[in-house]
């Protein structure tokens, strides 16, 4: 860590760097912070640390190693021929790269693209999307090697399945969602996206999000579970329960 880097809390912020390699640097682009960009991410972790389970979130992370933010204007997915592919509608990632002593939260252009948009199904004037982001990211580095998403009892109070219908609703909406953030359109994307989770599905996910996967599910209820103050009506009581214990009994 750089003794220089700006700071807030227990995170520094950083330029992208190229531990991976040339190629990788040439498709990511690192890119220094601007003073904006640091306020932006400092007041969303001040607002995700504002709630209880929003603190805890955040220290288990940072005792997994993630206490450092990384700038780039896009992310890379090394492919089969060991080069890399850009990875252009990534918004953020929970970045673990143990040889290099790497535990990193990178963000991207697409993060700061989304501005001052807003979560409509949360209250008023709802999350800002960019702050529902880092939590879901934070909530990824709490869950280090799929710790709480891996086991068989999230897999039972999560309850990801869906009809067939619903299947086929849900692969509209993320059709929808991925035309609509082409054309910059993020808050009626992500309305899109919530609306199916919380009027569709009577609000048992949080987002069509969720359905991507047990990884990913446990990431946007501990999102929600801290920003959404509607959350804890809508998600089932064993899941709460079940949330609540694995943050609480974390080591």
């Amino acid at each position: 860590m750089r003794g220089d880097a700006p700071q807030h809390g227990i995170f520094s912020f950083l330029p992208g760097t190229c531990e991976l390699g040339p190629e990788f640097c040439a498709v990511t682009t690192p890119r220094p912070w601007a003073r904006t960009e640091i306020d932006l991410v400092g007041a969303a972790l001040d607002e995700i640390g504002a709630s209880g389970l929003g603190r805890w979130i955040t220290q288990r992370a940072s005792r997994n190693g993630f206490r450092t933010l990384r700038r780039f204007a896009q992310t890379a997915q090394l492919n089969a021929q060991g080069g890399y592919d850009a990875q252009p509608m990534i918004v953020a990632t929970t970045h673990t790269d143990d040889p290099h002593s790497m535990r990193t939260i990178d963000v991207t252009d697409r993060f700061f693209e989304r501005g001052s948009a807003r979560d409509h199904f949360s209250g008023d004037p709802g999350y800002l999307l960019t702050t529902e982001i880092l939590a879901h990211e934070l909530v990824h580095a709490m869950d280090l090697g799929q710790q709480y998403s891996g086991t068989a009892e999230f897999r039972r109070v999560a309850r990801l399945g869906t009809t067939a219908v619903q299947q086929e609703e849900a692969d509209r909406v993320n059709v929808e969602r991925e035309r609509l953030n082409g054309e910059e359109r993020y808050e009626s994307g992500w309305e899109a996206s919530r609306s199916f989770a919380v009027v569709r599905l009577r609000g048992r996910l949080p987002s069509v999000l969720a359905l991507d996967g047990y990884r990913e599910a446990f990431a946007e209820f501990g999102a929600h579970l801290i920003l959404d103050p509607n959350a804890r009506r809508r998600f089932e009581p064993r899941l709460i329960r079940y949330f609540d214990r694995a943050v609480s009994e974390a080591p």
